[in-house]
């Protein structure tokens, strides 16, 4: 499905945090000051290495300056809102997701394949990641940089604590293990049923009577309630729901509380994307098992799922990167290079999309998470992402936390799912 939505105009206040004062107009910069907008905000996952990194690049480079930007989630409509007025940053560090997959096709941001052959930077990238950050028309929307892994995250010392021997492989499995462990006072499983994380597993789950194809179309059109495959899927979900699988009140949790809940022991299961991962107490992360979801035995899936992908950070250059090439390259080449990219592997855990790269000592289970992930033990689900239009993603958050309250009917469900891609 081919994304054209058009760039928002419109009067944003906007507080930006920068590393120097003064708006956001790379034009108003000096030549040698390279404008970088991401999402790398003092005190989140990462921003100590990408800090190190901007001093690094600025010792080796002298008279060259790195100029900050950072927003959350603002990020996607603080880049259109500068766009529109010329003044967006140089490069941006951030996400293929919602909005960000029309910005090359309407020229917001030119594609980056013959910078990355002129610059012989293509030998450094996994084919799959190239693939993940290539739209319809063959062009290369940024640099592919970090990808992730989005397991199943087992507490076995509250498996056994319950008398489950091992984490769960197939649906009935799945529950019995929910049976013993509510028996002990433990919740199955942390989940954020109120935003992104809870769709993301939602989806999952309907995947279990959903096959590939299918759920590739129906992520981009809706269409849940005419498809039987997804209410089926949907159908699955209830039965998981309402046997007790999710933390009491689930359907009013982020994913905050779903990282405390796994952290503090109070739930035994939690699927989690790799940067939290990371942040797993040393403790935990020892009694952690990384596994796949059980599947039905009769969906199209034999073996637990998981995703996979390759679009958590990209380097995107902008129109006003264009005009201080050389800058950027240089600022490029340093973020692929082989210590760089090390740095950000082994002290924040990122899963790179980077040949020639070795797993961190210092996060081994994120380690883990990459074998398992890449194993022969899990299959990989389709990924809602690369497929959801972006004016649906928030209304599909929305419809999720209906399908966590529980008795909802798989008939409510896919039509809240429906109503948030007519919204």
């Amino acid at each position: 499905m081919t994304r054209r939505p058009t760039l928002v105009a419109g009067t944003v206040a906007l507080l930006l945090a920068t590393s120097c004062a003064g708006p956001l107009d790379s034009r108003a910069d000096d030549p040698h000051t390279l404008v970088v907008h991401s999402r790398f905000t003092p005190g989140t996952q990462g921003a100590d290495v990408y800090a190190d990194a901007v001093r690094r690049f600025e010792r080796e480079n002298p008279g060259t300056h790195i100029k900050n930007v950072f927003n959350g989630d603002d990020i996607f409509n603080t880049f259109e809102t500068a766009r529109l007025a010329h003044k967006e940053a140089d490069v941006l560090l951030i996400n293929l997701y919602d909005k960000s997959f029309s910005w090359t096709d309407l020229g917001a941001t030119p594609p980056v394949n013959g910078y990355l052959r002129k610059w012989g930077l293509d030998g450094r990238v996994r084919p799959e990641a190239r693939k993940a950050w290539t739209d319809g028309e063959g062009r290369l929307r940024a640099f592919p940089w970090m990808g992730f892994t989005w397991p199943l995250l087992v507490n076995t010392a509250l498996l056994e604590r319950a008398g489950v021997p091992s984490p769960p492989r197939t649906v009935d499995q799945l529950l019995r293990a929910v049976r013993k462990l509510r028996a002990k006072g433990i919740a199955p499983m942390a989940i954020g049923g109120n935003d992104w994380s809870g769709q993301k597993f939602l989806m999952q789950v309907m995947q279990g009577y959903l096959r590939p194809a299918t759920a590739r179309r129906v992520f981009a059109e809706g269409g849940y309630c005419a498809e039987p495959e997804a209410v089926k899927g949907l159908g699955l979900f209830a039965k998981l729901r309402d046997a007790g699988l999710f933390a009491k009140g689930a359907q009013g949790l982020g994913a905050d509380q779903m990282n405390a809940d796994y952290f503090e022991q109070r739930a035994a299961m939690m699927p989690a994307i790799s940067s939290t991962i990371a942040a797993v107490p040393p403790k935990i992360a020892e009694r952690t098992e990384v596994t796949g979801l059980p599947m039905p035995k009769d969906g199209p899936y034999r073996k637990p799922t998981l995703y996979n992908g390759a679009t958590s950070t990209g380097i995107w250059v902008t129109p006003n990167g264009e005009e201080k090439l050389d800058l950027t390259e240089k600022f490029v080449r340093f973020l692929y290079r082989k210590d760089t990219v090390q740095r950000f592997i082994d002290r924040s855990g990122y899963v790179m999309n980077l040949r020639g790269q070795r797993p961190s000592a210092s996060l081994p289970l994120v380690g883990r998470s990459v074998d398992v992930s890449h194993g022969t033990q899990v299959s990989e689900a389709v990924m809602p992402d690369n497929h959801v239009p972006a004016a649906v993603s928030a209304p599909l958050n929305r419809a999720t936390s209906l399908a966590f309250t529980p008795g909802t009917s798989a008939r409510a469900m896919c039509a809240a799912l429906d109503t948030a891609y007519r919204s």
